[in-house]
């Protein structure tokens, strides 16, 4: 698992969840509240929902909206539906998703790599028993993993 992990608190900005990601390069981003426990998860497709939230359907037409040059006035428009005002008043705890299982440090790869499949994500945010935050791990991080100890499995035989 990666760790130290970047989070954030339930009360952050919307533009401090904004820089985050830009500054640190993240996919996704655990939210934590006072007393440093797991609460949520922000990841770049819910970032994704709250700037352009006809971003696929946007996508499904891109040839069309192409032809009719009408792609441009689209993104400028859904950018434009924020201001710093209404990017104060949102909260990470608005747009945080709360339904999800955490991977305990205690767990093994393959429970991991069990639970990031049936969830369906790329990461999830590793917790103590208390539910404290201590890493991220990603599903190419436990496929590095396995592979490393199968090598070092072979190579002992």
């Amino acid at each position: 698992m990666n760790k130290p992990v970047k989070s954030l608190p339930q009360n952050a900005s919307l533009s401090d969840v904004l820089q985050a990601f830009l500054k640190h390069h993240l996919e996704a981003l655990p939210i934590i509240d006072a007393a440093q426990r797991a609460v949520g998860l922000i990841t770049y497709r819910d970032l994704t929902d709250v700037f352009l939230p006809r971003y696929y359907e946007l996508l499904r037409d891109f040839a069309a909206l192409e032809d009719k040059g009408q792609l441009a006035s689209v993104f400028n428009q859904s950018f434009a539906g924020l201001d710093r005002h209404q990017e104060k008043l949102i909260l990470a705890a608005d747009i945080m998703q709360t339904r999800i299982q955490w991977i305990l440090h205690e767990q093994s790869l393959l429970e991991a790599a069990s639970l990031l499949r049936t969830q369906n994500r790329q990461s999830l945010p590793v917790v103590d028993r208390d539910q404290k935050l201590v890493g991220m791990i990603a599903d190419f991080e436990i496929v590095l993993a396995l592979l490393r100890g199968s090598a070092t499995a072979a190579m002992k035989r």
